[in-house]
């Protein structure tokens, strides 16, 4: 019986109408709150020691509540025996897992996949937040000692050490702190992207002895087999920043290539009211001013806006510092110090990327293209010793080398890196005197102005490029280099290790947005890095690819690099270039394209709180509000939006829906506070995203003379949610029903179960009572018949065994009076022995049927019943249901309605 539904409203959108099914987060056991954690971007320092966490900026995974303890409740003694702090971050590479653990007796004397059975630390990260079986996540565990395991793992090698796992442990006083990173590639099924949530739970192991005494869980429950969800893992693309503190930083931290006209900008803290910028070009004076102090690099204090313009052009190729301090309101104005940033502005000239090489000759194996491919040189453009990485000419004289670009370039110098063999300094292969020429045809040459003498190698593997030539921002596409004369005087040889020519940006570059972006926004500034010579800039847009190359596309000349194109369309793709102007000439531009957005939003829910005045009830209006329908906006308790089922952003609407009564419709309105047009841009489709809980599966049943083939199948119907096959009808008030089980069918599992039962509702998590059966002749499971329950919905199973040995077929008997239910077993049908019983409250009218689960997801059991007799008032034809997700929805229409300001209507 279902009575509520809920779905999550996660954007309105210029743009058909979508229901997909969810997966929410699993609750924590004793306050019911979902079990989220935001995972921070970070690259920690793996030390075992959580100080370079900024800790105060993350919230959590807390284990410190007695119902989170799945084992040993009786023998725990409080948090300082077992409990425990989560944290998360990731980065480019890793994710990180900061724990840290109470634990007063210290007990690893176990090893390899033991060590669960002393005190351990698990977690486990799954695709999906209803997990039934170990094939279905990746579970890794470690502790105070640093040793690893990995038990499960979906797509790799499991039962082993993973070499992908690193960690640094520290003992307290009171415990131990564990540090980890663990590459999340090997995790190939998980989608490591911010935005991505998933599912994680993490666990602690405590031994006191020898073996496990007590698991502590984040759900309170077995930490393998989660069908009602783990917690929820939401990976963010922010770093861990405390809440009074400045933050994204653009530039980005440690950005290069900055251009020098640049302006900065940064999010505010939470408090600030104004802000103070530093900026300069020395660490420690950005680092250590103040307003009481502060040298030259204290540019603005007390501004209101979060973005500042330095009064002059940078300098190219320099390092910058800057910080931002947060300011708050009077009548404190406590200023919270920022962190110091750092950018590299652009360099004046660039590197030629496309080069190729030929010479007068060559020895083997040291052609020319070895001075222009980077062979020989590290990430710091140290070049080694190996005499193939570089180009060494045969005897024959003269000696050269020649160069030819993709293109004619302003070329403004030449870096060398000499012949740099380890016999240099005996032999002295190196280029001495060299004459330079340069040629834009390939055909006439101009000799650069000399003379040219290239500094001799050091003939060691740190040697890096000692000779700088200026060319005087030429235009040319050919360089040729006539080695004279070498270093060594002696031999016909000379040679070259690598050279590097840069040269002036006269076109536009740096494209933004970059080429082929998309899904750009309508509204979006182009721009552009200006050619060096540049006075005005003429720019070209349309859809029309042709026109734009040809130059006959609409065009606006700017002195300026920006530029505001005309209103776009959704979805259009769009062709711009510039060409620069300048006092000496044109330089045609490249050009560029993009595809605009195909949808705009118009309600993201992003903007609600759980403060008074900007909850997210307070603008959508519910029928909990105006008594007008059966919806509820948001959750009962903040947060009140949903934080885990998400469809991009961070937050979506829950909509609850009870449509059993009258006015028998749900129904949530907002209204905007202005007048909005909704069919620009060429828009002409209004979409909602919408996340539900799934319908339940039906099934066909048959009763005849009593008698009923039941098929069923399933992980079980225990722990916190149920996953099985239910033939069923409806009672009112007091009943019983009668089953003779007399067969239990094929199967793997002995704790497969059939049998009669009386439930709630048909969600995998509702209370229920049960007398069933077992696939079992050996006393394994339940000597062969056990009396099940659920006394709270979602909560723990609990069971009575048969105190006796028994075996089909056998009757089973579920009785309901006021609210005891009793479970009874028979060899006859005639003289019944009590099973169990146990008080649950269930409001009229319940379910009550005949059960049957394989204990096995994915395998079918069949268990045949006969004389099936109801006792009390019993209604309704059998209907039957494939249980397997811990709640559902009924199937509903759902419509959208429109109102415009002259009340005008379409839904």
């Amino acid at each position: 019986m279902l009575v509520h539904r809920q779905i999550f409203a996660a954007t309105l959108t210029l743009l058909s109408l979508s229901l997909a099914m969810a997966a929410p987060p699993a609750v924590h056991p004793a306050t019911g709150e979902p079990l989220v954690i935001t995972c921070y971007r970070g690259t920690p320092v793996l030390d075992g020691d959580l100080s370079d966490w900024n800790l105060d900026a993350m919230t959590p995974a807390v284990l410190d509540d007695a119902k989170q303890i799945y084992t040993g409740q009786t023998s725990w003694t409080g948090v300082a025996d077992c409990g425990g702090t989560f944290y998360l971050m990731w980065d480019d590479k890793n994710i990180y897992i900061g724990a840290e653990v109470k634990d007063d007796k210290l007990s690893m004397t176990k090893s390899g996949g033991d060590i669960w059975n002393a005190d351990c630390i698990e977690v486990f990260f799954s695709t999906t937040n209803a997990v039934s079986g170990h094939a279905e996540h990746y579970q890794f565990g470690f502790n105070a000692n640093n040793q690893t395991y990995n038990w499960c793992n979906m797509d790799g090698t499991s039962n082993v050490v993973p070499a992908y796992l690193q960690i640094a442990s520290s003992k307290t006083p009171g415990g131990y702190t564990c540090e980890v990173a663990i590459e999340y590639a090997r995790m190939a099924s998980l989608k490591f992207t911010a935005g991505n949530t998933i599912g994680f739970h993490p666990c602690i192991d405590d031994t006191e002895a020898t073996d496990r005494e007590v698991q502590m869980t984040w759900t309170g429950r077995e930490a393998h087999d989660q069908s009602l969800g783990f917690g929820a893992m939401i990976l963010s693309d922010e770093a861990a920043i405390a809440a009074g503190l400045s933050r994204n930083p653009k530039p980005a931290n440690n950005a290069t290539g900055v251009a020098i006209d640049t302006s900065l900008s940064w999010a505010a803290g939470d408090f600030a009211a104004t802000h103070d910028v530093y900026l300069g070009t020395t660490l420690d004076d950005v680092n250590n001013a103040s307003r009481a102090n502060p040298g030259s690099v204290l540019v603005s204090q007390g501004q209101t806006a979060t973005q500042y313009t330095p009064a002059a052009a940078l300098e190219y190729d320099k390092v910058y510092y800057w910080r931002v301090d947060e300011v708050n309101a009077s009548p404190d104005n406590t200023i919270y110090k920022g962190d110091v940033w750092r950018f590299k502005s652009e360099a004046y000239a660039y590197p030629i990327a496309s080069v190729t090489a030929k010479a007068s000759g060559s020895q083997m194996g040291m052609g020319p293209q070895n001075t222009v491919n980077g062979s020989g040189l590290d990430e710091f453009d140290q070049h080694g010793t190996d005499a193939t990485t570089m180009w060494t000419s045969s005897n024959t004289l003269p000696r050269w080398i020649q160069y030819e670009f993709d293109k004619s370039y302003k070329v403004h110098e030449l870096w060398v890196w000499n012949s740099n063999q380890i016999i240099e300094s005996v032999v002295g292969f190196g280029a001495k005197d060299v004459t330079i020429e340069y040629s834009e045809d390939g055909v006439t040459w101009t000799t650069l102005e000399g003379p040219h003498e290239f500094a001799r190698a050091s003939g060691t593997p740190t040697y890096t490029a000692n000779t700088i030539v200026s060319f005087g921002d030429v235009t040319a596409k050919f360089v040729k280099l006539t080695i004279n004369s070498n270093w060594g005087g002696l031999a016909a040889q000379a040679g070259l290790a690598e050279v590097r020519f840069f040269y002036v940006p006269v076109k536009a570059h740096v494209p933004t947005p970059e080429d082929a972006a998309v899904e750009v926004a309508l509204d979006s500034q182009l721009n552009w890095r200006p050619g060096r010579e540049a006075t005005s800039h003429k720019v070209y847009f349309g859809t029309d690819l042709a026109a734009v190359v040809a130059g006959t596309a609409p065009s606006s000349t700017v002195t300026g690099h920006t530029y505001t194109p005309p209103a776009m369309t959704f979805g259009t793709k769009y062709y711009w270039k510039v060409d620069e102007i300048g006092a000496a000439g044109t330089y045609a531009g490249d050009v560029w394209s993009f595809t605009a957005l195909e949808f705009a939003p118009i309600e993201d829910f992003e903007g609600y709180t759980d403060e008074e005045g900007s909850r997210i009830y307070e603008a959508w209006v519910d029928g909990m509000t105006d008594g007008l329908s059966g919806s509820t906006v948001g959750y009962m308790t903040a947060p009140f939006a949903e934080r885990a089922i998400i469809h991009g952003g961070k937050q979506s609407m829950p909509l609850a829906y009870d449509n059993t009564k009258a006015p028998f419709f749900s129904e949530t309105s907002t209204e905007f506070e202005s007048v909005q047009n909704w069919t620009v841009s060429g828009a002409s489709e209004l979409c909602v995203w919408t996340r539900g809980y799934p319908a339940v599966t039906t099934t066909a049943v048959t009763e005849t003379g009593g008698k009923m083939s039941l098929t069923g199948s399933g992980a079980d119907i225990w722990n916190n949610s149920d996953e099985f096959t239910y033939a069923y009808k409806t009672l009112t008030g007091d009943g019983s029903l009668i089953a003779r089980v007399t067969s239990i069918g094929p199967g793997t599992q002995t704790w497969a179960k059939g049998g009669v039962m009386i439930r709630d509702s048909i969600n995998g998590g509702s209370t229920h009572a049960m007398m069933v059966m077992t696939a079992n002749t050996d006393g394994a499971a339940g000597n062969g018949a056990s009396f099940q329950y659920r006394a709270a919905a979602n909560g723990a199973s609990a069971n009575t065994d048969s105190s006796v040995l028994v075996k089909v077929p056998y009757w089973v008997k579920i009785e309901r009076s006021g609210g005891t239910f009793t479970g009874f077993t028979s060899a006859d049908g005639k003289a019944w022995s009590q099973v169990g019983t146990t008080v649950i409250e269930m409001t009229d009218p319940v379910l009550i049927g005949i059960a049957v689960t394989s204990h096995a997801a994915g395998e079918s059991r069949t268990f045949q019943f006969e004389s099936i007799t109801a006792t009390g008032n019993v209604s309704g034809a059998w209907q039957g249901a494939v249980v397997n997700a811990a709640q559902y929805n009924d199937a509903a229409p759902m419509y959208l309605t429109v109102t415009d300001s002259a009340g005008k209507s379409a839904t």
